[in-house]
């Protein structure tokens, strides 16, 4: 016999199971009405349909339209009664309440959306707000589900570790979703016909609109790659939950192939409407895939050794934030090869970030797409710049690192690597990349790169790391060098900008580092390290966190406000930044270090990302029919009043020479 808290999940997971399909056949049909153009069968009336509850059987458009809308309506009843189920028997569980109460948050945002959609007759970004709001909705229905599955089986949640590629999962099926929802609404896939290559060639096309779509088909053949690799490296993994983790991934992993497959066809075939709606109806189960994959990440408990552990997650497990952990993770795994020491030394997670705030503005400085040739020289410079600097800076603080439980085990302090070897192999980099840079991108980005560089191992590591508790404040400064290197190596000129996104990452530091820095400030204590927490105690960390993220938030739509990016990305900074701010205001209130501090620490790290992606999408994408940009604001650019507005064209003095 079941008891009455079985019984309560059970009847939730299905509730939370049919509105998932629901939503995914609510999505699959809005693609049809797009498709067959049905989206005004029923005129601008809303809710009838032109002015009748049941529509004309004899018109075939108004049939469509008028059946979206039926569906519609049966997802907001399916997403109503998950939410009544959750109040009524899982009021005290927000593991359950949270994601269905979320939901018809986003249900009744939904809902005003379709009605904005047909009152602006199916203006395309419209469109896309409401398709991309549609995966919200079903992402947080597969959570719902997922979540009452597990109390169903009775498993105790320990928070795990599985692959961190995992997690960029979802992430990068809804960046390809979004990308192939403008695609769509703009009837892109014409200007970019063929498969694999893209008209024919390998560089995108000369429109713009073929520039979309290149776009969208590149960001899904290298969500192809990822997921493949994710399934292949499922293999090796052992320990609890690497089982379910590795079905999911192998899961993900077929079924991207067959959306790429589905697309291949209908490029092919010259974009018929079977086809163009099964493309839909396959990305609405890449997109629910992808969150299944990302959550049996999150409960897999891995085979792992110190060294491979990540150091945040080590040092609050060791205190007794995160929780209990399995046997499995303190085995010991075979020694690192000489290469995979190489590249521990460059801390190549700390440059993933680093190289997407470095990209992201080469797309916003209205001088065009960049060449793909520019970007990957940028791309392979800017990670040898930081490299380098981060393995001098491993050079330098082997002795403290030595008296870290996070660090000792590092190439240097471990032995596996000289120090002199790490020092030549650290000024390499910085050399190789200045080579780069000044012969492939242009001489101003090479001595900004420089510069970042020199800041990074003199100003941080060198003078005030180990003396002042602003050492990440002014130090700091080094990381908002990238955007200033990928400004200038498309623009070739510093503008008014990329100030502000120099501004940006160096307020956005503080509050992402110190978060960090509360975990871990028993090891700085340890080792004699003078971090804020150390110093002046982790209330007064929380307030200047606090006061340092206020500061951040209105900073971030500066560019909105002055012209240089557009409301789509203002809607996105304060979003982002709301949550963000939720965080530092949680931290303070609560004593001592608690979850929430490691918590802070990894969403800073998504709001960069995210607020750089942002800025992408709202240059690369014209928001509305006849939409200008207003014109970026230039500081000394003796060619702004010679280029016509709007022109994609770089003047001669710009190009790398």
């Amino acid at each position: 016999m079941h008891s009455e808290a079985d019984t309560g999940a059970q009847l939730y997971r299905r509730g939370a199971m049919i509105a998932a399909g629901l939503a995914v056949g609510l999505i699959t049909l809005g693609g049809v009405v797009r498709i067959t153009g049905s989206g005004m069968g029923c005129g601008d009336h809303w809710p009838l349909c032109n002015g009748r509850i049941l529509p004309n059987l004899s018109d075939t458009l108004e049939v469509i339209e008028w059946s979206h809308r039926w569906v519609a309506l049966l997802v907001s009843f399916a997403v109503a009664a998950l939410a009544a189920i959750a109040l009524r028997r899982h009021r005290d569980q927000p593991a359950l309440r949270n994601p269905a109460l979320l939901a018809l948050a986003v249900l009744l945002l939904q809902i005003v959306l379709g009605a904005v959609t047909v009152k602006l007759w199916n203006a395309a970004p419209t469109v896309v707000v409401h398709l991309t709001n549609a995966m919200v909705l079903l992402g947080l229905l597969v959570v719902a589900a997922l979540r009452a599955g597990e109390q169903l089986r009775g498993e105790q949640v320990i928070p795990g570790r599985g692959p961190t590629g995992a997690l960029l999962a979802p992430g990068l099926a809804f960046l390809v979703v979004v990308f192939g929802a403008f695609v769509a609404n703009y009837n892109a896939g014409l200007y970019c016909l063929g498969f694999p290559l893209c008209a024919g060639g390998v560089l995108p096309p000369a429109e713009a609109l073929g520039k979309l779509q290149w776009v969208h088909r590149v960001l899904a053949f290298l969500f192809l790659g990822h997921t493949i690799g994710l399934a292949l490296g499922s293999r090796r993994l052992t320990g609890e939950g690497a089982a379910a983790y590795r079905r999911a991934a192998w899961m993900l992993a077929a079924i991207v192939v067959l959306q790429v497959t589905v697309g291949a066809a209908m490029m092919l075939s010259l974009l018929p409407t079977s086809l163009r709606a099964a493309h839909l109806f396959v990305g609405s189960l890449v997109w629910t895939s992808a969150i299944v994959l990302a959550f049996r990440s999150r409960r897999m408990l891995t085979a792992r050794s110190p060294a491979h552990e990540d150091p945040a997650h080590a040092s609050a497990t060791s205190e007794g934030i995160v929780g209990p952990v399995s046997a499995l993770d303190a085995e010991a795994v075979a020694t690192p090869s000489l290469m995979a020491d190489l590249v521990t030394l460059t801390k190549p997670r700390i440059i993933s970030l680093l190289l997407l705030t470095t990209v992201a503005p080469m797309y916003i400085t209205g001088h065009g797409v960049p060449p793909i040739s520019l970007v990957l020289w940028v791309i392979v410079g800017g990670y040898l710049m930081a490299g380098g600097a981060n393995t001098v800076n491993m050079w330098f603080d082997r002795d403290i690192d030595m008296l870290m439980s996070r660090t000792r085990l590092r190439p240097i302090p471990s032995g596996r690597i000289s120090a002199l070897a790490a020092l030549a192999f650290g000024l390499a980099q910085g050399a190789i990349a200045f080579w780069i840079f000044w012969h492939f991108v242009n001489p101003l980005s090479a001595w900004l790169a420089f510069s970042g560089y020199l800041f990074y191992i003199f100003v941080y590591t060198v003078w005030l790391k180990r003396i002042s508790a602003q050492n990440i404040v002014i130090g700091g400064a080094a990381g908002a060098f990238p955007p200033l290197v990928g400004w200038t190596a498309m623009t070739g000129t510093l503008d008014l900008p990329a100030i502000y996104l120099f501004a940006i990452i160096f307020f956005w530091t503080p509050p992402h580092f110190w978060a960090l820095a509360l975990i871990k400030k028993q090891d700085y204590a340890r080792a004699g390290i003078p971090m804020m927490p150390v110093v002046q105690g982790d209330q007064w960390t929380k307030i200047q966190m606090l006061a340092y993220t206020l500061m951040l938030i209105p900073l971030t739509v500066m560019p909105s406000i002055f012209g240089a990016l557009g409301l789509f990305y203002a809607v996105a900074a304060l979003a982002l930044g709301g949550r963000l701010l939720w965080y530092s205001i949680k931290v303070l209130r609560e004593a001592g270090v608690t979850p929430t501090a490691w918590k802070m620490y990894k969403y800073s790290l998504l709001y960069l990302a995210l607020l750089f992606v942002a800025m992408g999408v709202d240059r690369a994408v014209p928001f509305g029919h006849g939409y200008e940009r207003a014109p970026l604001l230039i500081l000394d650019h003796p060619e702004t009043e010679a280029m016509a507005p709007g022109s994609t064209a770089l003047p001669a003095a710009h190009h790398a020479p």
